[in-house]
C-alpha cells in the first residue's frame, strides 16, 4: 500500500490544514496516512525530565486531535500515528525514504517574516527524497486549478506530470506557467550569453519551450483543459501570482552542487518563502 506522511506539528492553523490535505489525498488514492509528530531533541538534551514529559504528553494529544481530523475526512482511512524524538529534519528525511508523498504545514506566506515552523518546512522540503507538499494557513476551498512551473527540464517534466495527474483527477484546469527573466540592455534587446536577442524572439522561443514541454501531456490527456501562460518576468513572482488563484502550485526543485539533495533551487525556495497556496516541490 502506498503511504502519505504528514508532519503533525500542531492541530491548529497550517498544521490542521496539512493533516486535512494529506487525509483527502490519501483517501482519494486509497493510500495509508502516517501521522508523525517529532519532539525536538533539544528538549531531551536540556535534561529537564518534567519538560520532556510535558512535551511527550502534548505530542500524544496533538496526534489524537490529528487522528480525529483525518477520520472526519474518511472514517475508513488507514491511519497510523508515530511519536518520534530527534531532529525533525532527520526524522522526516528518513520517513521520506519509504513514503510516496510528504506533507508539512507552514505559517510562512504572503512575504511575511518566517517563523521557526516556516524555516523547518523549507529544510524538510530540501531534504526529502519524495515530493513534498507545504501547506500554509490559507483557505483555498473556493479555488480551482492546478498551477505548475514549466521550464522544459527533466525535473520540470516530473512536476508537470504530477500537476497534470492532479488536475485530471479533480477535473480542474492545468495552469501551465513558463516565465523568462533576462536583464535588458538597450533598444528593446536583452543580453544572453554574450549575445543580443530581441524581445520578440525571446517571447517566441518561450512559447516554443512551453509547447514542447506540454506535447506529451496533451497526447496523454487530450481532454485536459490547459491554460498556457508565458510571462516575461521573475519566475517566482509569475508562479506566486498564478498560485493566488489556484488550489495547488507544483514546482520542480533545481538544487545544485555536491549537496544538491539537501538544497532547493532559487525558484522553489522563492515560492516556498511566499506561499499563496499549498505548494508541491518535486525532485
Amino acid at each position: 500500500m502506498s503511504e502519505i506522511v504528514v508532519g503533525v506539528g500542531t492541530a491548529e492553523g497550517a498544521g490542521l490544514r496539512a493533516v486535512r490535505w494529506a487525509a483527502e489525498r490519501a483517501s482519494a488514492r486509497s493510500a495509508r496516512l502516517r501521522l508523525v509528530h517529532v519532539v525536538d531533541e533539544a528538549i531531551e538534551s536540556g535534561g529537564d525530565a518534567r519538560l520532556l514529559l510535558a512535551a511527550l504528553e502534548g505530542a500524544r494529544a496533538t496526534l489524537d486531535e490529528a487522528l480525529e481530523v483525518a477520520r472526519r475526512v474518511d472514517p475508513d482511512l488507514a491511519v497510523v500515528s508515530d511519536l518520534e524524538q530527534g531532529s525533525p529534519i532527520e526524522v522526516f528525511e528518513r520517513c521520506s525514504r519509504t513514503a510516496d508523498l510528504l506533507v508539512v504545514g507552514s505559517d510562512w506566506h504572503g512575504g511575511r517574516r518566517a517563523s521557526r515552523r516556516g524555516v523547518h518546512s523549507l529544510r524538510v522540503a530540501a531534504a526529502s527524497r519524495v515530493p513534498v507538499v507545504v501547506v500554509p494557513d490559507i483557505d483555498v476551498a473556493m479555488r480551482t486549478g492546478i498551477a505548475v512551473g514549466v521550464d522544459g527540464s527533466e525535473v520540470g517534466a516530473r512536476a508537470l506530470a504530477f500537476a497534470a495527474d492532479e488536475a485530471e483527477r479533480r477535473g480542474w484546469p492545468l495552469i501551465a506557467v513558463h516565465a523568462w527573466d533576462l536583464v535588458p540592455l538597450s533598444g528593446g534587446e536583452y543580453g544572453y550569453g554574450g549575445a543580443m536577442v530581441a524581445v520578440d524572439d525571446l517571447t517566441e522561443a518561450a512559447h516554443d519551450v512551453l509547447e514542447a514541454a506540454l506535447a506529451q501531456t496533451i497526447a496523454d490527456r487530450p481532454s485536459l483543459e490547459i491554460d498556457r501562460r508565458v510571462i516575461a518576468g521573475d519566475p517566482v513572482i509569475a508562479l506566486s501570482d498564478a498560485a493566488e488563484e489556484a488550489a495547488l502550485l507544483v514546482v520542480g526543485s533545481h538544487g545544485r552542487g555536491a549537496l544538491a539533495r539537501f538544497l532547493l533551487g532559487s525558484v522553489s525556495h522563492g515560492v516556498l518563502a511566499h506561499l499563496e497556496a499549498p505548494t508541491v516541490v518535486v525532485r
